[in-house]
């Protein structure tokens, strides 16, 4: 375990869902153990797996006091699995870390580090890409969403454009958990970034690596959906799943304290852009 400096004592609280990742959980928890950041809690939050992910829990916790595991007797669906890793977290910092992603070992040093010098930034984005399932990186870099000296309307437009990766960075807890418990909805990482970006700056993290594994089978847009719909996953978007996020969004400005004029405008450019949005995703294949 690497010895703590006085720059480096506060807590970063680290996430882990999984449900059924005994693939490649070992692998993932030695990356985090491995972390040049030593204040470190890892809460696993085991969602009732049938794998063997609760024995490569159990031994990772045996060997390092910093995980802690908590087993669910029942599938609790994904939404709740994640706002479990949450509520679990006694850090001042948080993030989630995927049951078969990996990351450079200074990942949560720099982002601390990023935060620290930017005191009204909410979260810290590091860089990432694509691995296979045997840690073969594929495609490009995905781009990093920096929104320092922008406003907060710039700030949210912004965002509707942006991949989804910042819902994986180093997060202020206090600011996380303002926003309220997660929604349980298709695009809630979204309205939840939505929120998050509307109370402060996301900065980058450029020198920090996260791997992200594609380790499910490619489906397109109705096979996520489906899959989304599952008794495994448990998010449901009712019959108009793209009408919901429309509305939840609108609601996440509107109940913000935008100006009245900056809501106004927000209205009126927002109704072309989710829907755009959503086309390339449905051509979308990951």
């Amino acid at each position: 375990m690497p010895e703590a400096t006085p720059q480096d004592t506060r807590l970063v609280s680290i996430g882990v869902p999984v449900f059924n990742e005994a693939t490649y959980l070992a692998m993932t928890l030695d990356c985090l153990l491995a972390q040049d950041y030593p204040n470190l809690e890892i809460v696993i939050c085991d969602n009732a797996s049938t794998d063997a992910t609760p024995g490569i829990c159990a031994r990772a916790a045996d060997r390092d006091p910093r995980i802690r595991v908590l087993h669910a007797q029942e599938n609790l669906g994904a939404t709740a699995n994640f706002q479990r890793c949450i509520d679990e977290a006694s850090g001042d910092f948080f993030m989630w870390a995927g049951g078969h992603d990996l990351w450079s070992s200074n990942y949560v040093s720099q982002c601390v580090a990023a935060l620290d010098a930017h005191p009204a930034a909410v979260i810290a984005v590091p860089e990432s890409n694509w691995i296979d399932e045997n840690g073969q990186v594929y495609g490009s870099r995905a781009s990093v969403l920096d929104t320092r000296d922008m406003a907060p309307l710039a700030r949210l437009l912004t965002l509707l454009w942006a991949n989804m990766h910042p819902i994986y960075g180093l997060i202020r807890v206090d600011r996380l958990r303002a926003c309220g418990p997660l929604p349980n909805y298709p695009g809630a990482d979204l309205v939840l970034l939505a929120r998050l970006i509307l109370e402060g700056d996301f900065v980058p993290a450029p020198l920090a690596l996260w791997s992200r594994r594609q380790a499910r089978a490619q489906e397109n847009f109705h096979d996520r959906q489906r899959r989304y719909a599952s008794s495994k996953v448990k998010i449901h978007g009712g019959p108009f799943p793209l009408l919901n996020l429309v509305y939840r969004l609108w609601h996440a400005a509107w109940s913000s304290s935008l100006p009245l004029s900056d809501k106004l405008a927000f209205t009126l450019a927002f109704p072309g852009a989710l829907p755009a949005r959503y086309l390339i995703a449905r051509r979308r294949v990951i």
